[in-house]
């Protein structure tokens, strides 16, 4: 009975023993498992992080040679702008001395008939 006890006792142990053992393999399993799949996720997301990286600075880019393009076209017609209101400055000013000239001229021709 005694020795019935003990190799039932024993047999328990091994038991608990396996069943210990079992529960810390699937543990251990399931910690990997995760911890695999936490890296996977972490990859990803970094990949995608770096493609929306890529993106935005391809973005800039584009937007750096639009903005670049757009204020030499500015620059262009805003020295066209000047140049030709200086040519219309000259134009009036010549005008505008003809018609001093020609207004001398005309109260001039009016003096040499009154006198």
């Amino acid at each position: 009975m005694k020795n019935r006890m003990k190799i039932e006792i024993g047999h328990v142990r091994q038991h608990l023993q396996n069943e210990t053992n079992q529960i810390r393999a699937d543990t251990k399993l399931d910690i990997n498992l995760e911890r695999s799949r936490l890296t996977d996720m972490f990859t990803e997301q970094e990949k995608k992080l770096m493609e929306a990286s890529t993106d935005f600075h391809k973005k800039n880019v584009t937007t750096d040679g639009a903005i670049t393009e757009i204020n030499k076209k500015i620059d262009i017609d805003i020295a066209s702008l000047k140049t030709l209101m200086e040519s219309h400055k000259l134009d009036t000013i010549r005008f505008l001395a003809a018609s001093v000239f020609t207004c001398l001229a005309i109260a001039l021709g009016f003096y040499r008939l009154w006198k």
